[in-house]
């Protein structure tokens, strides 16, 4: 336990190229050797990569009883690899299928990853999505705030006393 004290950033860091690196073996062997069944040890070796970096992060907390920098930073990696990670992976897959495809003078792409590839080009597309972005985060803002104003405010100025 005093290991895994003593050593968390080291063993953190790590295991995040050894994530990078199944991720790049993924690719590579998905695409360059055709090997799908191959390639799905890799996902699944990044995958149980991330969960052990989760359990790394909880037996810190359990030995330290605090949470700290450490703790969060593990949260803010496995929040990203949750939710935009896999929209980036995607993203990345599609333009691997499209440079191996060129070197192999095949055409990997689908045509719904076509589809996606264009409207991820389109001008209108890209700033319609910001744009409903944000006023999701800014609708999400002012309710929070205003729930703030509400219950946490100054005494004085209270939207409670009125």
């Amino acid at each position: 336990m005093d290991f895994i004290i003593t050593y968390q950033w080291e063993i953190f860091i790590s295991m995040e190229v050894l994530s990078f690196l199944s991720l790049v073996l993924f690719l590579f062997i998905r695409y360059a050797l055709k090997k799908r069944l191959l390639s799905q040890t890799f996902l699944f070796i990044f995958l149980l990569l991330l969960l052990l970096e989760g359990v790394l992060a909880l037996v810190v907390y359990k030995a330290t009883g605090e949470i700290e920098t450490f703790q969060i930073i593990i949260l803010v990696f496995l929040v990203y690899a949750c939710t935009f990670g896999i929209a980036d992976f995607k993203k990345l897959d599609r333009w691997i299928k499209q440079k191996v495809g060129k070197w192999q003078g095949v055409d990997l792409l689908t045509e719904k990853d076509k589809q996606i590839m264009a409207k991820e080009r389109d001008s209108h597309a890209v700033a319609r999505k910001y744009r409903i972005g944000w006023y999701v985060h800014t609708a999400i803002f002012i309710i929070a705030q205003s729930i703030f104003l509400l219950y946490f405010g100054n005494d004085h100025l209270s939207l409670k006393n009125l």
